[in-house]
């Protein structure tokens, strides 16, 4: 890499750090609360948190952390939480996210896949944001899937799986490369061969005062 390409590259970086809110932990809602049940399936960054029209506050949901030599975590990368919690939720609907590389300290291993399932409001609306994801190589090239925001409102007692990061595939064409999937469905008992999206809003660009 030279020079050129790794001051444009820790330029990169040092926006995206100045640009990322603090990664705070999920807290579930009161005992006494309308909930449904949510999987949180990503390689990437996922928060979430109930939406009252700005964003900026949202609660860590899942971070995917960095692993080498097959299972050893980095313990500078490591993924959030560490012990991700389970809720006895029924299979997953979707095939497990990719590995990859992450744009600097590749020794550091790869970003691998997080799954984590959380009680969230039921009947308001609830946020989910994807942190801008950036997959590294050994060239100096790079791919990204970009931040991005929808807010979705579950049903009592439903159970869901929001589908969010970064995997491989192809497009109309054949041609293989970076998706950036951001899908969130009902979970049902019975095996699904494709879930049905749930209905999503956008979310404003207003930050919480």
């Amino acid at each position: 890499m030279d020079l050129k390409t790794l001051a444009l590259c820790s330029t990169l970086v040092l926006l995206s750090a100045c640009n990322r809110h603090p990664w705070v932990p999920y807290v579930a809602p009161p005992a006494d609360t309308d909930t449904a049940q949510l999987r949180v399936i990503t390689n990437g960054e996922v928060r979430g948190g109930s939406y009252a029209g700005c964003v900026g506050t949202e609660q860590g949901l899942a971070k995917a952390g960095r692993f080498y030599d097959g299972d050893k975590p980095s313990i500078n990368y490591p993924q959030s939480p560490l012990v991700p919690p389970v809720l006895g939720m029924p299979p997953r609907a979707l095939p497990k996210m990719a590995e990859y590389l992450g744009m600097i300290s590749m020794a550091e291993g790869s970003y691998s896949e997080i799954v984590a399932e959380y009680p969230v409001p039921a009947g308001r609306p609830f946020l989910l944001s994807r942190d801008e994801l950036v997959v590294g190589s050994y060239g100096s090239t790079y791919s990204k899937c970009p931040a991005l925001s929808a807010v979705f409102t579950f049903e009592k007692g439903k159970q869901y799986e929001a589908y969010i990061g970064m995997v491989y595939g192809g497009d109309i064409n054949g041609k293989r490369g970076v998706r950036c999937p951001f899908f969130v469905y009902e979970l049902h008992a019975q095996k699904q061969a494709m879930p049905k999206m749930l209905d999503a809003m956008p979310a404003t660009d207003r930050p919480c005062r």
